[in-house]
């Protein structure tokens, strides 16, 4: 990122903004994100109070794509060569990023993009999103767009007419808008977007569907939460030859499709062996199902898992693996942290140190970069709760708005100790117990230092 001085595009004063001119993935995967919703080069006029995109030169680049894409707003006063000239020293950035064996004939031939909104179908093309489904979506968002001008009865007849082009797609858009709505804070934004929420669930058939489906994996999670320790296969069993609807025989599938296995299948056939004749017909059905959607299950975990493995080997086999993690920081999840595990047991279990010792280093690099920054204030309050100064040295670097979060966070780690306890996974009840009571002397501390704070100002 950097700072430029240029003009608002509304008022032609000087305004000087925060710009990022080179968005290479390879370096900062986040900047793709921004320029695909809007969100890039994003700057406020203090003299007309404009806010909007500063049309500026701008390279994207991809290596593993070999895509190198380039942007100069259009601009009567300056000639190709002073475009060019822009250009250059972004390009060479990207080249000099690259080690000497990545740099291709790709990088001499970047694409000239006469529009942003070209740059950014480009992209997508890159990341196989064709053009019908970008035409999908745009129509989608236009649609969604004009919900939001529409309310009342207004509202329910402009659903009713768009039925036909309202489909999970469509909820999926929806989601995403919702979530940055909702993250906005804004209160007629989320009430407006709770009501569109509500017309679309009563008055379209896949809102309604949706809904069903979310409904019956309630009530699932509340039965399975309701056997507690006695479920058992007999009990999950029965549970499903009672369920009221296939969606509810779906819905245990997927929250408990560990529990389903051979010895599961061969209890459910023995129940259907023992059935009459009345009942066998639906017992069967029920057991067909659930093998249809275990086998889909299955799939798709096998297929995320041979693709976590292969981009781990592909992180530990790259020379700085905390650089090659960021490139891919947005494929980290649960399923990513297991596999990693995983892999960890069978290079000890194969006595591989080498391979032993990178994945110690990777599991380090993942805990450094997804470790909320809360977290990181309350491990280092810990590691200090026992030096008065230095502990209250880093309460004083805390702003406000951190102190509250870290609080809120302490808070729920807490609360969440006592089920800890009582199930003991996580080590004994003694160190648990011993664990929680320094949890809490930097939370009371914290709290003291938060209402100091608060009497001060006021």
């Amino acid at each position: 990122m950097a700072k430029i001085q240029t003009t608002c595009p509304n008022c032609s004063q000087p305004l000087v903004a925060d710009i990022h001119q080179l968005v290479d993935i390879n370096q900062d995967p986040r900047l793709k994100e921004l320029l695909l919703t809007g969100g890039l080069n994003i700057a406020q006029c203090p003299a007309c109070g404009f806010q909007g995109q500063l049309p500026v030169p701008l390279v994207y680049h991809d290596h593993e794509k070999e895509l190198l894409l380039t942007f100069t707003p259009p601009d009567p006063n300056k000639t190709m060569e002073e475009k060019e000239s822009a250009l250059a020293p972004l390009l060479k950035q990207v080249t000099d990023n690259l080690a000497p064996e990545d740099r291709k004939g790709y990088l001499f031939q970047p694409q000239a993009m006469l529009t942003m909104n070209n740059l950014v179908k480009n992209v997508l093309l890159a990341d196989g999103i064709t053009e019908e489904m970008m035409q999908k979506q745009q129509e989608q968002m236009r649609l969604l767009e004009k919900f939001l001008t529409v309310d009342g009865d207004q509202l329910v007849k402009e659903v009713k007419e768009n039925q036909e082009n309202i489909d999970r797609d469509f909820f999926r858009l929806f989601a995403e808008i919702a979530q940055r709505v909702v993250a906005s804070r804004d209160e007629d934004s989320i009430s407006r977007i709770q009501n569109i929420q509500d017309v679309l669930m009563s008055e379209t058939e896949i809102g309604q569907s949706i809904k069903s489906e979310a409904e019956e994996y309630q009530a699932a999670t509340q039965s399975l939460e309701g056997l507690g320790q006695n479920l058992t296969r007999a009990s999950l069993l029965e549970l499903i030859l009672d369920a009221p609807t296939m969606e509810r025989v779906k819905a245990y599938a997927s929250l408990v499709r560990p529990a389903m296995d051979y010895e599961f299948f061969t209890l459910f056939t023995e129940k259907i062996e023992d059935a009459d004749a009345a009942e066998r017909k639906e017992m069967v059905e029920r057991r067909n199902l659930l093998l249809k959607v275990t086998q889909e299950i299955d799939k798709e975990l096998d297929e995320r898992v041979a693709s976590a493995r292969q981009l781990i080997d592909k992180i530990l086999e790259s020379e700085s693996v905390e650089e090659a993690l960021i490139q891919h920081i947005n494929a980290v999840d649960q399923l990513f942290i297991q596999v990693l595990s995983t892999e960890l047991k069978a290079a000890q279990e194969s006595d591989d140190k080498g391979r032993e010792e990178k994945i110690n280093e990777l599991l380090q690099v993942v805990q450094k970069l997804t470790s909320p920054p809360e977290l990181e204030v309350i491990e280092t309050l810990l590691s200090v709760s026992e030096d008065e100064e230095k502990f209250n040295s880093v309460l004083k670097e805390l702003d406000d708005q951190l102190m509250q979060r870290v609080i809120d966070y302490l808070t729920s780690i807490i609360s969440n100790y006592d089920e800890q306890i009582a199930s003991g996974e996580l080590g004994s009840p003694e160190e648990m117990k011993a664990n929680q009571a320094k949890l809490k002397e930097v939370f009371n501390s914290l709290l003291r230092k938060s209402m100091e704070q608060k009497m001060t100002a006021g």
